[in-house]
């Protein structure tokens, strides 16, 4: 009866260190994911939002925009993306990462900014969600969805 006792006991501190092992594995893969929905957020700033889309996502990556049909792969999402028009950008600020093994989710504020066929500045805002794998060590998009909402007070 010990003995069963002693195998029980040893079995269940083993599980509870490889539970946090597992935690402590995906708190620092979100901290990860963070820094990648940075840079990303900051690539698309720079070299536009296409040109980071292509970087960043799979290859079989969904684009869900507010209002419109999903675009499913690179190059539909491509040959949609380049229909914004030359000087609009584009940048997110991630509000929270969470992580589970090879998934993870980044959520946050964007806004997008440019000129209207007046010449007139313009600037909309909205939320994000983005689904990420990581493949090969790296987080990559897998899907990513956008709603406008009103901007910032004041």
């Amino acid at each position: 009866m010990k003995l069963r006792f002693v195998l029980t006991a040893a079995l269940m501190v083993l599980g509870l260190s490889a539970c946090q092992r597992h935690l402590h594995a995906d708190a620092a893969q979100a901290r990860i994911l963070l820094k990648t929905d940075q840079a990303f957020s900051s690539d698309a700033a720079s070299k536009g939002f296409a040109a980071a889309f292509a970087q960043y996502a799979k290859t079989d990556a969904v684009l869900l925009p507010e209002g419109d049909s999903a675009l499913k792969g690179k190059p539909e999402i491509r040959q949609s993306l380049a229909t914004i028009p030359a000087g609009i950008k584009i940048s997110w600020t991630p509000q929270d990462t969470e992580v589970s093994g090879r998934l993870g989710y980044s959520w946050g504020i964007y806004s997008s900014s440019g000129t209207d066929s007046h010449g007139q500045p313009t600037v909309a805002y909205g939320k994000y969600l983005s689904v990420w794998k990581r493949e090969n060590g790296h987080w990559k998009l897998a899907v990513m969805m956008t709603n406008q909402s009103p901007g910032p007070a004041g």
